[in-house]
């Protein structure tokens, strides 16, 4: 069965081009976007998913709030919180409600690549 992997975020070049990345994958993944935290939440509702990737700074839900509620109803599924405006305060904010990782942009998409598809087994 194809591990699902869900990619939010409001900047749409960036969460085309990591759908692009995943779904040339030599893996078998079933990738989904979600361009809002609601977006995301109505996504999550209809199937589970393995790893959500989510911006942490969106208008409406934000990520940490998508991430709060993952942790609540969906506690197997893993959460990688990325944003352009990191600090330290929001990188402990991420890990104390339970990200598997904190990550800047702009990140080095290899080695995002990489880290996504061993969370993803």
């Amino acid at each position: 069965m194809a591990k699902r992997l869900l990619i939010v975020d409001d900047e749409e070049t960036l969460t085309f081009s990591l759908y692009q990345s995943f779904i040339r994958s030599p893996k078998d993944y079933e990738v989904v976007t979600a361009a809002s935290g609601e977006e995301a939440l109505e996504r999550l509702s209809e199937k589970p998913f393995d790893l959500v990737v989510t911006d942490i700074f969106m208008p409406g839900i934000s990520g940490i709030e998508v991430l709060e509620k993952i942790r609540k109803e969906y506690p197997r599924t893993e959460v990688i919180i990325m944003t352009a405006y990191g600090s330290q305060e929001h990188r402990e904010n991420a890990m104390s409600k339970g990200a598997k990782y904190y990550i800047e942009k702009p990140f080095d998409m290899k080695e995002f690549k990489s880290l996504v598809i061993d969370l993803l087994g």
